[in-house]
């Protein structure tokens, strides 16, 4: 039995100390451009597509007309379109009233890059966007640019 206990303390003590701190998307925080805290929680009872991007990003760029179109498209079936950005406020602002983002903006912290490698995005690339069901969970993991015909092949069994 003593040998089980020093088994399962070295276990743990070898495990990265941000894989035992990142939060679960449930429980992971991010502020809107108002600085207000949301949780994905907010979006319960939706379909929500949760766009994770930055400024910088090409592709991330070129998809965001398509995510604010696809929203309005689908808003009556239950669908929400959540962009997370790993960007600052000075940066995000600005950028999201240039391109008329009608979508809401969330800003990720300094978990969210840890929190997407804990969703399956194991490089950290953007874009990188989760379908999540009507209860929060995700269904669905794409990574790269999206078109919005692979998107809707993701949302097909939620319509």
């Amino acid at each position: 039995m003593k040998s089980k206990r020093l088994f399962a303390t070295l276990l743990i003590a070898a495990l990265p100390l941000a894989a035992l701190a990142t939060p679960s998307l449930e429980q992971s925080r991010f502020t809107d451009l108002n600085a207000k805290p949301v949780t994905t929680a907010a979006y319960k009872g939706k379909v929500t597509v949760l766009n994770f991007w930055a400024t910088w990003c090409g592709p991330c760029r070129e998809e965001m007309p398509m995510l604010n179109g696809l929203r309005k498209k689908l808003a009556d079936k239950g669908v929400e379109v959540v962009g997370v950005a790993l960007d600052n406020k000075e940066q995000v602002a600005p950028f999201v009233q240039q391109l008329k983002i009608t979508y809401p903006i969330l800003l990720g912290n300094d978990e969210t890059l840890d929190l997407m490698r804990s969703l399956g995005n194991k490089t950290g690339g953007l874009p990188y966007t989760l379908v999540l069901d009507r209860n929060g969970k995700v269904a669905a993991t794409l990574t790269g640019k999206l078109d919005e015909k692979r998107l809707e092949n993701a949302l097909k069994k939620y319509l």
